[in-house]
């Protein structure tokens, strides 16, 4: 079996877990949200405000896909913006299926070598696209936590123990992102540490985790060079970015305000959901499934009436992670199917 066939092997066994989790998790909620209520709550809420929400999600995959063009562009290569939506769908969909969203980046990878896009320039462009998209709700999340630090604390309960484990393994993985690229003199050092450790461990695998991690380590060096050579350009990455993460986190407050509810400001909304999305989005949990919804409840108990949280809930599921997941399944198994028809058209 060769990569790709892996890769695909994986996504679907994915998409079965993920759709076992799905169903039982929708057991639990509308066990205490009837549909009928839910309903009833679609009906009455502002059409236009759940349009707007939409919107933001919408926009934010054409963030993403202008994000991958012009990274792509820094190594000469010159796609459409079909294409490069076509990665950024790919990638949500199995990044939403995998543990961690572990597999959305790979996908991607495998995608574009299909494209006969270097794996190196692929690789790279992923690397400053995740480097981007790390260091902006990192940011977000922690100026969000000290701005509303008495009220998460007070509201998550026992749950801020997963929070804060899921947050700090994001910002973890961030600020090794960090060091790799701009401090390899310390991340040498820390490989060199981590090489003694496994083998007084005297673990098999101890030689085949270092070169791993060398490799990956070179890699991350290689787009040191680029960015210091194209500052503009990464400007313009970081700022794309942080315009799709503000769309993204505005969702839930579009939801508010369909409700009819004004009291609270959009800042604070985007703030709690940093906050949310940055603790659940490393925990190894296809997307994040039960997770979210158990944090919307307990960070928004105090925004939405008791009576319409659990819709609030279910509907701003639906807009931000639900509906898009269907529609960048449906959108990626096209363009697959399109792809190999026309590899067979040529042959």
């Amino acid at each position: 079996m060769d990569k790709s066939d892996n890769i695909i092997k994986k996504s679907f066994i994915s998409a079965i877990l993920f759709t076992v989790i799905v169903i039982i998790v929708f057991y639990f909620i509308f066990k205490d949200n009837s549909y009928k209520e839910i309903y009833s709550s679609v009906i009455d809420a502002n059409k236009l405000f759940l349009i707007i929400a939409i919107l933001c999600m919408s926009a934010f995959s054409i963030c993403e896909a202008l994000n991958i063009k012009t990274a792509l562009n820094l190594f000469k290569v010159k796609i459409s913006f079909k294409r490069s939506y076509k990665y950024a769908l790919a990638g949500f969909f199995v990044a939403g299926i995998t543990p961690s969203a572990t597999g959305g980046d790979p996908m991607q990878l495998y995608l574009m070598s299909r494209d006969d896009i270097k794996i190196s320039h692929g690789a790279l462009t992923l690397l400053l696209k995740l480097l981007s998209f790390q260091f902006n709700q990192i940011v977000i999340a922690v100026l969000g936590f000290f701005l509303y630090r008495k009220m998460l604390l007070t509201s998550l309960g026992n749950l801020k123990y997963i929070i804060f484990l899921g947050a700090f393994l994001n910002i973890l993985v961030g600020v090794l992102y960090f060091l790799i690229i701009f401090f390899k003199p310390i991340v040498v050092y820390l490989m060199e540490l981590l090489s003694k450790l496994l083998h007084k461990l005297h673990l098999k695998k101890a030689d085949s985790i270092i070169n791993k991690l060398n490799s990956l380590v070179l890699e991350y060096s290689k787009a040191s060079i680029v960015i210091k050579k194209n500052k503009k350009v990464l400007l313009k990455i970081f700022l794309t970015t942080f315009i799709q993460v503000i769309l993204f986190y505005s969702i839930p407050y579009f939801v508010y305000l369909a409700f009819g509810l004004r009291d609270y400001t959009i800042i604070r909304f985007i703030a709690l959901q940093s906050v949310l999305y940055i603790s659940v989005s490393s925990l190894p949990f296809p997307g994040a499934v039960g997770v979210s919804e158990a944090a919307f409840m307990k960070i928004y108990k105090n925004m939405f009436p008791v009576a319409i949280l659990g819709s609030a809930m279910v509907i701003t599921r639906f807009i931000n992670f639900y509906i898009f997941i269907v529609y960048s399944g449906l959108s990626l198994m096209y363009f697959i199917l399109k792809d190999n028809l026309k590899t067979n058209n040529k042959r």
